[in-house]
């Protein structure tokens, strides 16, 4: 039977199947035939197989999802059913980042200079040109992770504006651009410089489509209530989150206050995403440190 919302978790080693959450539609993806393009290439793969026309509404979910959200697939069912009528529906797998970061594209340039003007090449080669001055991310407006569920009008629209230009620069651009050299990432399976681009171009597509989409919504007390930070991010987030929320609520970010930002996060800042959280099983990072289970969290959190 067709699942109205079809939501996959991929699995790209056998040890990954029993970490998936039972509610999700597990994904075989142990061909895995190019690693290094992370989501780009299963969302191709969704495309190319029109597997969103089995669906009213269709997503991937990487098998970490429960460990960076403690969302259980249900808890996501629940909250797409109560606000029908989008086009997509967006998670952030990350959602401290908005109250250490101004915007996303800052956070990728604090580690790689050039990311930026990287990332507005490819923006432009596939017509879709970022803002000379590009805006504020909060949750409200911020998708990290590819955490994303979509409606098959969305999916073809996507794939033709996004997915399938980005495989064309890969054959134009295959072995001569920095875009395909390998990112400076805590993975210890390369992935290239255009995967991490790919995350930035989604919340940009929303907005210049102006597709009807609808972010989950996370606030300052889920985000803390979530116990995968490590001590130090944890008590950064505690000082922080009222401070942010403040100039958000303002509706103005002069620029006193992104330096203030920037000089604060420096200072605990430990490196990427997976040096900050505990989310990563610590024996093979590929594998979630926590997975949800018929009676409970494994392994236990806390």
């Amino acid at each position: 039977m067709k699942r109205p919302i079809g939501i996959y978790q991929p699995f790209f080693k056998p040890a990954l199947i029993e970490r998936l959450d039972p509610g999700f539609i597990p994904l075989d993806w142990l061909s895995n035939p190019t690693p290094a393009l992370r989501e780009l290439a299963i969302h191709r793969h969704i495309a190319v197989n029109r597997i969103y026309a089995n669906h009213r509404l269709t997503g991937l979910l990487s098998g970490k999802f429960f460990s960076k959200t403690r969302l259980r697939s249900q808890q996501v069912y629940d909250w797409i059913s109560d606000n029908p009528g989008h086009e997509i529906y967006l998670i952030n797998g990350l959602p401290y980042v908005p109250y250490a970061n101004y915007n996303l594209m800052e956070r990728s340039t604090i580690h790689h200079p050039g990311f930026e003007s990287w990332a507005r090449s490819v923006a432009a080669e596939i017509g879709l040109e970022f803002p000379e001055e590009l805006p504020r991310q909060t949750n409200a407006n911020l998708c990290v992770c590819n955490y994303w569920i979509a409606s098959a009008a969305f999916w073809e629209g996507f794939a033709r504006d996004v997915i399938a230009p980005l495989f064309e620069l890969i054959d134009r651009r295959q072995g001569t651009n920095e875009i395909l050299a390998h990112h400076k990432y805590s993975a210890p399976s390369p992935v290239y410089n255009l995967t991490i681009i790919y995350e930035k171009l989604m919340d940009r597509y929303v907005t210049s489509k102006k597709i009807n989409a609808l972010y989950y919504p996370w606030n300052a007390k889920s985000v803390l209530s979530l116990d995968c930070y490590k001590p130090s991010i944890k008590s950064y987030l505690e000082t922080m989150i009222p401070h942010v929320e403040r100039i958000d609520a303002a509706g103005s970010w002069s620029d006193s206050d992104k330096a203030w930002l920037r000089e604060k996060y420096a200072e605990v800042n430990l490196g990427y995403s997976a040096d900050e959280l505990l989310v990563n099983d610590p024996i093979d990072f590929d594998l979630p440190r926590f997975y949800p289970t018929a009676s409970g969290i494994s392994p236990q959190a806390g």
